[in-house]
């Protein structure tokens, strides 16, 4: 069987990483998302 070449690779491995990139933004993003909202409303923020 011959050796994977670099663009294989990267379309199998690329996916995934990309997915775990994505993940990992999203939960950052999520987590600054709900330390707004609790400052908000443990301030007595405005709710709507």
């Amino acid at each position: 069987m011959p050796a994977m070449s670099l663009l294989d690779w990267v379309g199998l491995v690329g996916p995934y990483a990309l997915f775990f990139v994505m993940l990992v933004v999203y939960y950052v993003w999520e987590g600054r998302r709900e330390k707004a909202l609790r400052r908000q409303y443990r301030e007595g923020g405005d709710a709507e």
